[in-house]
């Protein structure tokens, strides 16, 4: 199981086209943008439309994956084996966990990666596969939503915390980190330029961050939500 998680997009394509093992022109990315769903509609559009743009611009193949168009999963398995790479990408982590719980993605998303898709995430994307979502609240609205879910999809033993050199949210990073540590969470701090490579539960790479700890590694949440 593979996961590449960053703070935000893709800090460094050389290394993002050698983990997924493929030239760049040939690798197929799923972009599940539900992050994104508390935007207005014009808005979304637009956010949607420059992340196309910004993931074809490398050559990548990349099409729009709706969590919300598959109710229950309903083909959801299928259209995930289409791609190389699912890609969540940041925003509202609460908007984004209620789209994955509605359309049954945990479970089947669990299974696609144990086929060999990998899993991308920024943001967001980053922190929903951790063991929690509490604390997360300080920088994202959980109410935007009809139902606030506070688990994580616990697909790695950390919270990613992403952000950590934007000031826009240096107020709230230093007690989302040590709530998170007094709960017993580890936590792992990334700059807008870092990332975080994952292979079978653990980390692959030798990143500009200070590691995993249970004391140290933290987020900022992006302006961008």
């Amino acid at each position: 199981m593979k996961l590449y998680l960053s703070s935000y997009l893709i800090p460094d394509p050389k290394v993002f086209t050698d983990f997924v093992g493929k030239e760049l022109s040939l690798i197929k990315i799923g972009l599940v943008t539900n992050a994104k769903d508390h935007k207005p509609t014009v808005e979304r559009a637009d956010k949607i439309k420059f992340l196309l743009e910004y993931f074809k611009g490398f050559g990548f193949k990349v099409e729009e994956i709706n969590l919300l168009d598959h109710v229950e999963g309903n083909n959801l398995l299928e259209r995930f084996k289409k791609f190389d790479v699912v890609w969540f990408v940041g925003g509202n982590t609460y908007s984004l966990r209620y789209a994955i719980k509605q359309s049954n993605c945990e479970s089947i998303l669990k299974q696609a990666l144990n086929e060999g898709i990998i899993y991308a995430g920024d943001s967001a994307g980053a922190i929903i596969v951790g063991p929690t979502l509490k604390y997360f609240d300080a920088a994202d609205d959980p109410h935007i939503v009809p139902e606030v879910i506070y688990d994580g999809l616990n697909i790695v033993d950390f919270a990613v915390l992403p952000h950590w050199d934007s000031p826009a949210f240096s107020h709230v990073l230093g007690d989302i980190e040590t709530q998170l540590n007094n709960d017993g969470y580890k936590t792992i701090r990334l700059n807008d330029n870092e990332y975080l490579l994952v292979e079978d539960g653990k980390i692959t790479n030798e990143a500009d961050f200070t590691g995993l700890s249970s004391r140290g590694p933290s987020l900022r949440l992006p302006a961008d939500k």
